[in-house]
C-alpha cells in the first residue's frame, strides 16, 4: 500500500504541465521517491529496482521547466546512496586488494559527496545530512581497506569524528549517533519525516562567453598559446574559489587559475591561455568552470584514495571549441 501511494504521487508529478511552477509537488515527490529508495536498501531489493528510483527523479528534473535545486540535490543523494549500496555488496577480499574497478567506484563516490557538500546549502539539517554522507563513506573505507580486524576501539574512534565535525558547526547531533556503535545512515534517513526541503541553494554557473563552436577552427603557431576569454553568471560561488578547467583530445585535463582583477557578485570574467605541441589535425576541446574543494583533517584517507588533495568540482555545462596548434614554420 505504501508503495503504490508514492507511485500515485509520483505519476502525479510527472503528468503535470508546468511542474516549474510547483515547487511543493516537486518537493513532496522527491520524498516520496527517496523514501521509497531507502526502503529498498532497507529491504535488500536488487540495485536495477533501486536505479529505477533514481529514473524517476531524472524524469522530474527533465519535466520541469527550469532545473530547480531540488532534482539536482535529490538525484546526486540517490546517486550517492546507490554508489555506497553497490559497494556494500562487493566481496570483502576483492575491496581489500585495492581492485582498480572498486578503486575507480570509491574515487567517484569520493567527487560526489564534495560536490553534494559544496554546492548545495540550506537548512542545518541539510548540512548535517551532507556530514553524515560524507563520515558514514570514511567509516566505510576504514572497515573495508584501511582496517584487516575491526575492533571497539576502531568503531569508537568512528563515532568521535563524527561527533566532533558535526558539533564544529553547532549543528544538532542525532541521538542514534551519540547511543549507537555502529552508526547506520540508511536506517537513520529512513526516521526523518522529510529529505528534501525548498530551501536548498544549488552553487552552479552558466558560461555566457565562449559559445559552443565545433565548425569554426582556431589556428595558432605550436609555440604560442590561444587566448580563450571567459564570461560567465554565476550563482552561490566564492569568485576566489573558481577556476576555469580545460579538457584536451585524449582525456588530459588542466585546471587554470587566473588572478581575478575584479572579484564581481554573480559574475566571472577572465582570460585562460590554451596550447600544445603541434597537432597534425584540428582537435575538440572542453572548457568549464570548477569550484575547488579541499580536504580536511579528518579526511586524510580521502586523500590518499584521490591522490590530491584538493578536488575540482565542476559547476557549469561545458563549452567545446575547435583549436589547431599548427607547427612552427
Amino acid at each position: 500500500a505504501v508503495v503504490s501511494t508514492q507511485s500515485t504521487g509520483v505519476h502525479k508529478i510527472l503528468k503535470s504541465s508546468d511542474v516549474s511552477t510547483d515547487i511543493d509537488s516537486i518537493t513532496s515527490s522527491l520524498n516520496l521517491i527517496l523514501k521509497q529508495f531507502l526502503s529498498l536498501c532497507k529491504s535488500g531489493a536488487h540495485i536495477a529496482a533501486m536505479t529505477k528510483t533514481l529514473e524517476n527523479i531524472e524524469k522530474i528534473q527533465k519535466c520541469s521547466a527550469r532545473v530547480h535545486p531540488q532534482t539536482k540535490y535529490a538525484s546526486l543523494l540517490v546517486k550517492i546512496l546507490l554508489q555506497l549500496f553497490k559497494l556494500r555488496n562487493l566481496d570483502r577480499k576483492r575491496m581489500a586488494n585495492g581492485h582498480q574497478r572498486v578503486m575507480t567506484k570509491v574515487r567517484d563516490i569520493v567527487y560526489d559527496l564534495c560536490l553534494f557538500q559544496v554546492c548545495f546549502k540550506g537548512s542545518d539539517q541539510i548540512l548535517l545530512l551532507a556530514k553524515l554522507l560524507k563520515f558514514y563513506f570514511i567509516q566505510f573505507l576504514y572497515e573495508h581497506i584501511a582496517v584487516k580486524v575491526i575492533t571497539e576501539k576502531d568503531i569508537s574512534l568512528y563515532r568521535e569524528d563524527i561527533l566532533k565535525f558535526c558539533s564544529d558547526s553547532n549543528l544538532a547531533v542525532p541521538t542514534q549517533i551519540q547511543e549507537e556503535r555502529h552508526f547506520n545512515l540508511l536506517t537513520y534517513l529512513n526516521t526523518q519525516e522529510y529529505l528534501v526541503s525548498p530551501d536548498i541553494t544549488h552553487s552552479r554557473a552558466t558560461i555566457l562567453s565562449p559559445q559552443s563552436n565545433t565548425e569554426r577552427i582556431n589556428e595558432f603557431p605550436s609555440h604560442l598559446s590561444y587566448a580563450v576569454e571567459i564570461e560567465a553568471e554565476t550563482s552561490h560561488t566564492e569568485p576566489q574559489n573558481l577556476a576555469v578547467k580545460v579538457r584536451y583530445p585524449g582525456f588530459r585535463e588542466v585546471v587554470c587559475q587566473p588572478v581575478l582583477q575584479d572579484l564581481l557578485q554573480d559574475y566571472y570574467q577572465n582570460t585562460v591561455f590554451v596550447g600544445g605541441v603541434s597537432w597534425s589535425d584540428p582537435g575538440l576541446i572542453e572548457v568549464s568552470l570548477v569550484t575547488d574543494y579541499g580536504f580536511e583533517e579528518h579526511e586524510q584517507c580521502l586523500v590518499e584514495l584521490y591522490g590530491v588533495e584538493k578536488v575540482w568540482l565542476e559547476i557549469s555545462e561545458s563549452v567545446q571549441l575547435k583549436i589547431h596548434p599548427r607547427p612552427s614554420k
